[in-house]
């Protein structure tokens, strides 16, 4: 498994032994220089591919040695402002992928601010609506970002089967490390923002992606998010996400760096009338040394991709 950010590049390899939970087993990282990326409201491409195809090779080349054997099939974890989810349902669903792909294109152009022409766009079922239509999750980042990326793993031997963010890949891995164990509300902190991903009936129901201005002050945002969090409140009553008789679970799991959980507890506790329940990697990352290596924000994403990804 792989995450990539702005920042590094990050591989875990994961071992499931006995259908137990996979346990981490090495971890291998690569700065990246400065201003690798180009910037962009989804991420921006990269401004010398060449010298990211060399940090992916040298990862690639040090992963075969901690694990013992080539690294050439993987999946890779994206931040969420780069991969970003939203829902749309079709009355008609076509049989093939590429008329259903179209379908859902043209849905996307009436509810995102970006070029859907240059968009890669993905869906994925997700049950049925109200009206019987079927509803669909979609994934879209920017085409020409995915393929540079996609090509350095490619130049280095490594084919990337599955790509996707790292809200969705923790609330997955989530539900199937707690056995679909009813309804909750995944936040996961940024250092600019924070994504709100809600899962209902074991299906993601609602995903929220806010930037907020890292420069400002503590107090400015936790106003914005404060207020941010209560609309998604009225938005989620409204639409009875969680059923008639329930208008929210009994608390939202959080996905924060250390420094930043006691506030993002009080923002949730006053924008959403919730408490937090703190994910902290006890129980899911194992007992090996390179479990030490890593923290629980990476962790617990590049987790829920193994278990939920076929490479």
């Amino acid at each position: 498994m792989f995450l990539l950010d702005e920042r590094e590049l990050v591989l875990a390899h994961f071992l499931r032994q006995d259908g137990a939970v996979p346990e981490l087993q090495a971890v291998r990282r690569r700065e990246l220089p400065a201003d690798t990326f180009q910037e962009g409201a989804l991420g921006g491409p990269l401004r010398e591919p060449a010298q990211f195809h060399e940090v992916v090779a040298e990862l690639q080349q040090a992963a075969d040695i901690a694990i013992g054997e080539p690294v050439t099939h993987a999946a890779l974890v994206l931040p969420d402002r780069w991969l970003r989810l939203t829902f749309a349902e079709l009355e008609e669903v076509p049989g093939k992928p590429n008329l259903r792909e179209e379908a859902l294109r043209f849905k996307l152009r009436k509810q995102v601010p970006f070029r859907v022409e240059e968009l890669r766009v993905r869906g994925r079922r997700t049950g049925a609506a109200d009206n019987g239509a079927a509803r669909f999750l979609i994934g879209f980042g920017v085409e020409h970002v995915l393929a540079q990326i996609e090509d350095s793993f490619r130049r280095a031997g490594i084919h990337v089967g599955t790509v996707t963010n790292e809200s969705l890949s923790a609330a997955d891995g989530l539900v199937r490390l707690d056995g679909g164990s009813g309804p909750f509300l995944l936040l996961v902190a940024h250092p600019d923002g924070y994504s709100l991903l809600a899962y209902a009936d074991e299906d993601p129901a609602l995903f929220r992606y806010k930037s907020i201005d890292p420069d400002l002050p503590s107090s400015v945002t936790s106003n914005l998010a404060v207020r941010e969090l209560r609309l998604t409140r009225s938005f989620i009553e409204e639409r009875e996400l969680f059923g008639s008789n329930r208008s929210l679970p009994a608390h939202v799991l959080v996905l924060a760096a250390e420094q930043d959980r006691e506030a993002w507890s009080d923002r949730l506790e006053e924008g959403l009338g919730l408490s937090a329940r703190i994910l902290d990697g006890n129980g899911t990352l194992g007992s090996q040394p390179a479990a030490t290596e890593i923290g629980v924000q990476q962790a617990l994403p590049m987790l829920g991709a193994s278990l939920t990804v076929r490479t």
